[in-house]
């Protein structure tokens, strides 16, 4: 079996089932997530893409996971590099915020679901460690930024030439905004912006734990401020 075709085989078992299975259920389920399923379903999703991208990297590809472990030595900058990335996606938000808002959601929430289970999360503290804790790290930013390195690598190991690296870094980015659809067309192409930057950092440095960090980062303080907002009022 060549290796393009061991490449596009582990695409279509490992990332584009999982994401058509979430754009199918969104579409075919009106009713939301309850607060409970907000938190179970990131980790039970979540740790099955991580151990079957993890398998298929390993017996489909012979590859080996010294992109998935930080080499010695690097951790530290991993950390200074996952904070710096977080704070430059802060800031886009906050542009994307003053110049596609309304257009995008037409002053709409873009998930009634996530404000519901941010509502919950801030008069439960024990969710809320859980949430802040696997759900987030796990459940969430590993299993997504694994998803988008391995659908990356995958898609770069098909062809060398030099033009098909930005088209799949925005394709990636693209497909990883339409999954995230459910939170409103703001949603998209806030997603979609965020991913433009994280897969060109993994383009050029080739590590995926300042991905992860950022992404756990972002995530777990948006909810912190929502939280520290909610006891205010």
């Amino acid at each position: 079996m060549s290796k393009t075709i061991k490449n596009i085989l582990a695409i279509c078992i490992g990332i584009l089932p999982i994401y058509i299975i979430m754009i199918l259920y969104r579409l075919t389920h009106t009713d939301s997530f309850s607060s409970f399923e907000m938190l179970a379903y990131p980790l039970i999703f979540g740790g099955f893409s991580i151990i079957l991208i993890l398998i298929l990297n390993k017996y489909l590809l012979r590859n080996g996971i010294r992109a998935f472990i930080p080499e010695r030595g690097k951790f530290i900058m991993d950390i200074v590099f996952g904070i710096t990335l977080a704070a430059i996606c802060f800031l886009l938000l906050f542009i994307e915020q003053l110049v596609f808002s309304r257009v995008l959601t037409h002053g709409k929430p873009p998930s009634q679901e996530v404000i519901k289970m941010m509502t919950t999360l801030a008069h439960n503290p024990l969710l809320l460690a859980v949430w802040l804790g696997p759900v987030v790290w796990i459940g969430v930013a590993a299993s997504e930024e694994l998803a988008r390195v391995f659908f990356l690598n995958c898609l770069w190991n098909i062809s060398e030439k030099k033009f098909w690296i930005p088209v799949t870094i925005i394709l990636v980015s693209i497909i990883t905004g339409l999954v995230h659809f459910y939170q409103g067309s703001f949603g998209v192409v806030s997603i979609g912006i965020q991913g433009l930057l994280l897969a060109y950092f993994y383009y050029k440095f080739r590590r995926i734990w300042p991905l992860i960090i950022s992404h756990a980062i972002f995530d777990s303080a948006q909810v912190i401020l929502f939280v520290l907002q909610t006891f205010q009022t």
